[in-house]
């Protein structure tokens, strides 16, 4: 009973995350500002559209402080650990576009204005693009960096669970294990891209097709002699388990050196995008507080 409540409190955890709520209140701000925008409650020359201007690239100004913490790693000036200050890059790339669209009320203005709102939005694509394959390189947003050596680790260690459940029809096993030869033989440009376009789907087809395979075989009383109904679907979901987080690992290892070599292609192009949104930023305020 009480493994139960805490897997549903986990479940509730999971649901409403501080990342999720976070996510959720930040759509809900733009659904409000959207919404309001014609009524003209915010002006960017004065009062709040203004304050929301400099906030907005005061945070953008801030994103900074994380390349320059890892560069820096010793300097006692700069309070937070490199992991702390990822996380308020992190915060800071949604919350200063998100002012900046406050200050523009949503609309589109003077040409300079247009230019850097152009160059925020790809620094803000730009940004989701590298979160997205950060986190196909690390075991989470916030975690390590993922190292083949553990990869493969795992991936002998399924092996030996995948043998150990006995499963009695080898074909299974045998079908795992050519997909698995499939996808490692394919190396190159061209293997790593097919890989890259084609792995997602084909190895939950795979784990579709095997774990139906398992049912039929649970629910075959020519199998597993001697297991009782309880046995048998504890039997299922292990064995599913154990599949499905050998094709996990297996997508891993196959696609973490291409995740690598996007991640340093995106990391060489994100920083004059920065430097690109910058000029023009500074181009803008010129222009409103000169002319």
């Amino acid at each position: 009973m009480a493994s139960s409540t805490t897997g549903r409190e986990k479940r509730a955890f999971r649901l409403f995350s501080p990342r999720k709520l976070f996510t959720l209140a930040i759509l809900a701000a733009i659904a409000f500002g959207w919404s309001i925008r014609s009524e003209y409650y915010i002006t960017a020359e004065h009062g709040l559209g203004y304050a929301l201007g400099i906030t907005g690239v005061s945070c953008m100004v801030l994103l900074l402080m994380y390349p320059l913490r890892k560069r820096l790693s010793r300097t006692p000036i700069l309070i937070f650990s490199t992991k702390t200050w990822f996380k308020i890059h992190m915060v800071l790339g949604i919350l200063g576009p998100l002012a900046i669209l406050f200050h523009s009320n949503f609309r589109l203005g003077s040409t300079n204005s247009n230019i850097t709102l152009a160059s925020m939005a790809l620094m803000v694509t730009s940004g989701l693009i590298g979160r997205f394959i950060y986190t196909r390189i690390h075991y989470s947003l916030y975690g390590n960096k993922i190292q083949i050596k553990e990869l493969y680790k795992e991936r002998e260690e399924m092996h030996q669970k995948l043998d150990a459940q006995g499963l009695p029809d080898s074909i299974l096993l045998d079908n795992l294990y050519a997909f698995e030869k499939k996808v490692m033989a394919r190396r190159g440009f061209w293997g790593n891209l097919t890989n890259l376009l084609v792995l997602g789907a084909t190895s939950r087809w795979t784990l579709r097709d095997l774990t139906k395979d398992v049912k039929q075989m649970v629910t075959d009383k020519n199998h597993l002699v001697g297991l009782d109904k309880n046995q048998r679907i504890e039997y299922f979901h292990a064995t599913s388990s154990h599949i499905a987080s050998y094709l996990k690992t297996l997508r891993r290892i196959a696609l973490l050196g291409v995740y690598e070599r996007m991640f340093s292609i995106w990391h060489m192009l994100h920083l004059p995008i920065f430097g690109m949104l910058v000029v023009t930023a500074i181009a803008h305020i010129y222009a409103v507080h000169v002319y």
